[in-house]
């Protein structure tokens, strides 16, 4: 290992994903630790532990059955289905959440649970499938010969619950940070507040950012209480080092459960994706207002259409030239809709075209600016995230790796508004004012807020591999830096596309940090939560799945091209 190249791997992790967290420490009084002892933050505290249990047993009971059967029984499109699996998680919650409040009518926690579980499941199942595809198929087979299918279950069960909890734990913090997605559904119904919504409104309203770090403790203790088993429940059971003579399991035939299993996996594939980008296109073309019994009985030339197409009617009591409340338009039935169908759709691709259009124009500049940060947030996290990783793993004192991977769990423990707050503070100052208000900032921001990402991913990978191929290229007189990008590299590639992946989608996603910083707020993500505030056009709809098909370009890119897969296993 380079000892420069590390030195300034972790420089610029100190930087970038350290400072902002430290440099607000400094700004705690003594005033402000007194108000977390007060009952409100108590209350506060158990509804933030409420949604992330909530949205983490959610994640846990969706997510375990979907892992198992795409990894290990002969569901039919197993192997798509477990691709499309991931894109939940990539999808902005937010999206989740504009889409599901309109199609039920839940609010508050009940909301947010939903929401918040359905875009964490991934990381349960990403876990429980890679973990189902270690157990050794010499263990069921002796578990089968001496109890049956239960047995063989059971050792299946037990070898992939601590990664399958591990990824219950991710979900968890995940939610506990969200600010948008509770901020929306009080938005739309009743007020919940959360933890992350309270540290916003302590720093934007009331302007105390002591008072921001001093509630943000709490929550930094309980999403380490989180990160910090996890780390060690993603290496155990299934994860363990594999034995030697390792034989692959085989796949379970479900029978006649096969395709209940199928509906079961489709259902959940369509909540968390296929239902909410499917509502994204429906609005975009303007549904809400073309597929009505108002815009059939025009379309039909009803004689009452033209008035009630206006919300209003002449009623037969009232005055010539005066109008009398509406009356309600009778249902019309399924012929009359069939024979409405050309002239809807019709108008709903113009609609479309119309929303595209206005969206690009409105929010063009704001398109190619998440774009430009979101390319260099993923360049500069896999760069630094491969020497870090690497460096976790190799380093000869072991105790110094353990370290810096606890120090890697900082950033994403605290809530992304924190770490807003806290580039603000660390960065808007006379002589760094430049950085600060110019075009880099977004980048340095989502870099360092996603960079524990790549390292995780990268770290993981590189555990993976043999230290003898390494020791090998060392004897042959490969220098450390060569040895990295030559040797480690190529072997752990498809984790390097999945750590890029995955911040690229973090960083066109991330609204927590971008609505804080000046500079990161001329993004799409920001423009698009505006505009489900601030009236909620097509156009709005059509950015979102412009931003959808963004976040899933890169890796449907390497899909269709590449011959590794993509891992973004932490």
């Amino acid at each position: 290992m380079s000892r420069g190249l590390f030195a300034t791997a972790v420089a610029l992790f100190a930087v970038a994903a350290l400072a902002p967290l430290l440099v607000m420490v400094g700004r705690i009084e003594g005033a402000d630790l007194v108000r977390i002892v007060e009952p409100r933050v108590h209350a506060l505290f158990l509804r933030t532990l409420a949604l992330g249990l909530g949205a983490a047993g959610l994640a846990l009971v969706l997510g375990v059955p979907y892992g198992y059967a795409v990894a290990r029984t002969d569901l039919p499109l197993a192997r798509w289905l477990r691709t499309l699996g991931v894109v939940p998680l990539l999808l902005p919650p937010l999206f989740l959440a504009m889409t599901w409040t309109v199609l039920v009518d839940w609010t508050g926690l009940l909301a947010s649970v939903w929401v918040l579980g359905l875009s964490g499941f991934p990381l349960v199942a990403i876990f429980t499938a890679r973990a189902a595809e270690r157990v050794d198929q010499r263990l069921v087979d002796a578990a089968r010969l001496a109890g049956g299918v239960r047995a063989a279950l059971r050792v299946d069960a037990a070898l992939i619950a601590p990664p399958a909890l591990a990824g219950a734990a991710l979900a968890f913090v995940f939610a506990v940070n969200d600010f948008a997605v509770p901020n929306y559904v009080s938005f739309v119904g009743p007020k919940f507040n959360v933890y992350a919504d309270d540290i916003f409104a302590s720093w934007n309203q009331a302007a105390m950012p002591g008072l921001a770090v001093a509630k943000s403790l709490p929550l930094l203790a309980l999403n380490l209480a989180a990160l910090v088993p996890a780390l060690a429940l993603r290496k155990a059971g299934a994860f363990a080092s594999l034995g030697s003579g390792f034989r692959e399991p085989g796949r379970w035939r479900l029978g006649v459960a096969r395709w209940p299993a199928f509906v079961f996996v489709l259902a959940v594939l369509a909540a968390g994706a296929l239902v909410p980008i499917g509502r994204l296109v429906y609005e975009t073309g303007g549904g809400p207002r073309h597929f009505t019994d108002v815009r059939v009985a025009e379309v039909l030339g009803l004689a009452s259409a033209a008035p009630l197409a206006e919300g209003r009617t002449q009623g037969p009591a009232a005055p010539d030239g005066a109008w009398a409340p509406p009356e309600e338009l009778p249902s019309r039935s399924f012929g009359e809709r069939v024979a409405a169908a050309p002239a809807l759709l019709t108008d709903f691709a113009s609609s479309a075209r119309a929303a595209f259009r206005t969206g690009f124009d409105r929010a063009r500049d704001d398109i190619l600016r998440s774009y430009r940060h979101a390319l260099g947030a993923a360049v500069v996290a896999v760069l630094v995230g491969l020497v870090l990783g690497h460096g976790i793993e190799r380093l000869r004192r072991r105790s110094l790796g353990k370290g810096l991977e606890l120090l890697v769990l900082l950033p994403l423990a605290a809530p992304a508004t924190l770490f807003g707050i806290g580039a603000i503070v660390l960065w808007a100052r006379p002589e760094t004012q430049g950085l600060y208000q110019g075009p880099y900032m977004p980048t340095l921001l989502f870099g360092g807020r996603l960079l524990p990402f790549a390292v995780l991913i990268l770290s993981g990978a590189v555990a993976s591999l043999d230290r003898n191929l390494e020791h090998a290229a060392a004897v042959a007189g490969i220098g450390p830096v060569r040895r990295l990008f030559t040797v480690v590299a190529p072997l752990v590639l498809g984790s390097i596309a999945g750590a890029f992946a995955l911040v690229f989608a973090f960083a066109m996603r991330e609204l927590d940090s971008a609505i804080l910083v000046p500079a990161a707020n001329r993004t799409a993500i920001v423009r698009v939560f505006n505009g489900v505030h601030f009236g909620r056009d097509d156009f709005v709809a059509a950015l979102a799945l412009v931003l959808v098909l963004s976040v899933l370009l890169p890796g449907l890119l390497w899909s269709a091209f590449a011959k590794k897969p993509m891992q973004v296993l932490p």
